[in-house]
């Protein structure tokens, strides 16, 4: 809206608002530069649209910036961890639940008995192709949010997924997990 003329001010609660990135707080200097951002107004900061204003902008601008990247590599280093102790570092996948309280993945039952009928079924031959999977699935309820049965890259990623044996991969990397294992290794690696 300031590029196209409609606005020549920004009302924000502090700088760090503006810009998490060095790309945003570039544009809002440039625009102050160029005289299509007039002013910026802050309960908690005082700024002049002066050299010296702009200096202490941009210092905020790289405060902001520092903490983005700071608080983005200690999540990263917490789910690392969380892997090396075998414990799942994100979403429940199908078969499993988020147990809050444990912070650990639990058996859901019900999705669990599916996943594996589909793997013993898919190793016997009996489900002969992805179609019957996903027909299958269908059938018990199992669908897309938009009401329609499992894409086919959803059922591959369920067929190769190898916390459904007690490992998980995260990061590149394969930990034993300390979450209950639903088949066995040997038949996931038959499937």
């Amino acid at each position: 809206m300031i590029e196209k003329g409609f606005a020549q001010g920004i009302v924000s609660w502090h700088p760090v608002r503006l810009a998490r990135n060095s790309l945003d707080g570039g544009k809002i200097i440039y625009l102050l530069d160029t005289g299509q951002l007039q002013d910026l107004k802050f309960p908690t900061f005082w700024f002049q649209n002066t050299p010296q204003g702009k200096f202490m902008l941009n210092i905020a601008f790289g405060q902001s910036k520092y903490y983005v990247d700071n608080l983005s590599e200690n999540a990263k280093r917490g789910l690392h961890f969380k892997a090396r102790n075998g414990e799942w570092p994100g979403f429940a996948p199908f078969g499993y639940r988020n147990d809050r309280n444990t912070r650990s993945l639990v058996v859901h039952s019900n999705e669990a008995k599916l996943v594996k009928v589909v793997f013993k079924n898919f190793a016997s031959g009996d489900f002969d192709s992805m179609k019957t999977i996903k027909n299958y699935l269908f059938e018990h309820g199992v669908k897309r949010k938009n009401d329609r049965p499992l894409h086919y890259n959803q059922i591959r990623d369920m067929l190769t997924r190898n916390l459904y044996c007690g490992l998980f991969t995260y990061a590149g990397e394969t930990y034993e997990g300390k979450h209950t294992p639903l088949i066995s290794k040997d038949l996931f690696d038959r499937v």
